[in-house]
């Protein structure tokens, strides 16, 4: 006769049975805890690629007609997702399918990028495998709209052309560029077209000034409001090279073409080179004092800003507040995400 198992040995079986379970279980949580910080990240990513990707494609508005250009909001849609990246196995570029690029308004473009067969691939899983699971598909969709404005905000560049003699206005030609802000050693005055605009609490630059300000509102543009006719303190003395030359260089950076030498016409970039910049009567004048905006005007830098302060730039046309459609000018836009 075989004495019977006590009743601790039995326990600990039953403990070391139940102990197996839970470590199946616990490994499995974390696995799939694992996998779904991945997701949530790609998930960041995705939509951060459908924003940029959307307001890219809004960029892509007719200023005279009001209307996006559905082939170059293609263009610039699809170049901007391919600058971004998310996670598949290893982080990899997003590519935008032609189809997953819609219009709902002549004004609007929405765009859905995609983590599925169809666009490469899916996102891949680690440890989430021994559940079976290989792969997930994902999906993340924007939309932009180009709204009129009634007055320039958000955008404006530090720095003002002088008004052309009464002969003559900028000429739109190509092979023409009028200096937009001149560098050292060709200053008038102590002024070298550079504005000091007023203090503001909206936008990317709110709260900086001096240098900060002034590299910060050459990269992003001012955050405020202004309007023809605003006459205040806006000539800056002195040249600020640096901060100045930081901003425009990285405003051309972050766009989505850098081609030297282009015509605008043959421009499919994200906007960043478009700079919309106030006019002035004249800078004429001794230190910091009052002058009288007079106008709004685009201009498309051609080449990338160099280390001397001097910014040069193509005449596109000049911009109005408003919906100013049919009158041989561009209406000022303001491209926003609205879903």
């Amino acid at each position: 006769m075989k004495p019977s198992p006590s009743p601790r040995a039995a326990s600990r079986g039953v403990v070391i049975i139940f102990l197996a379970f839970f470590m199946v279980v616990f490994l499995g949580f974390l696995a799939l805890s694992l996998d779904i910080a991945k997701l949530m990240v790609t998930r960041t990513q995705l939509q951060n690629a459908a924003d940029a990707a959307a307001l890219a494609g809004a960029s892509a508005i007719d200023i005279k007609t009001g209307v996006i250009n559905p082939d170059t909001a293609k263009v610039r849609a699809m170049r901007t997702s391919a600058l971004n990246k998310a996670f598949r196995d290893g982080p990899e570029p997003v590519i935008l399918l032609v189809a997953d690029i819609e219009y709902p308004t002549p004004r609007q473009v929405k765009v859905t990028v995609r983590r599925t067969p169809a666009t490469g691939g899916s996102i891949v899983t680690y440890l989430a495998k021994v559940l079976g699971i290989k792969s997930l598909e994902m999906t993340a969709d924007a939309t932009a709209e180009a709204d009129t404005t009634a007055k320039p905000c958000d955008g404006l560049v530090p720095m003002a052309p002088v008004e052309p003699p009464q002969s003559g206005w900028f000429d739109p030609d190509c092979s023409k560029t009028y200096t937009l802000k001149v560098g050292s050693g060709n200053g008038q005055q102590g002024n070298y077209e550079l504005l000091d605009y007023p203090p503001c609490n909206e936008g990317p630059c709110a709260g900086l000034n001096g240098g900060a300000a002034i590299r910060c509102i050459a990269e992003h543009g001012y955050g405020c409001c202004l309007q023809e006719g605003q006459q205040f303190s806006l000539t800056e003395p002195g040249n600020k090279v640096g901060p100045f030359r930081q901003g425009m260089q990285a405003r051309w950076d972050a766009d989505s073409d850098r081609r030297e030498g282009i015509c605008f016409n043959q421009y499919a970039g994200n906007g960043n080179r478009m700079l919309h910049c106030p006019i002035v009567e004249s800078f004429d004048v001794n230190g910091k004092k009052y002058v009288r905006i007079v106008k709004f005007s685009a201009f498309f830098i051609k080449y990338r800003p160099p280390g001397n302060g001097t910014l040069q730039g193509q005449f596109v046309n000049d911009i109005t507040p408003g919906d100013n459609q049919g009158q041989g000018k561009g209406t000022l836009y303001t491209l926003r995400l609205i879903e």
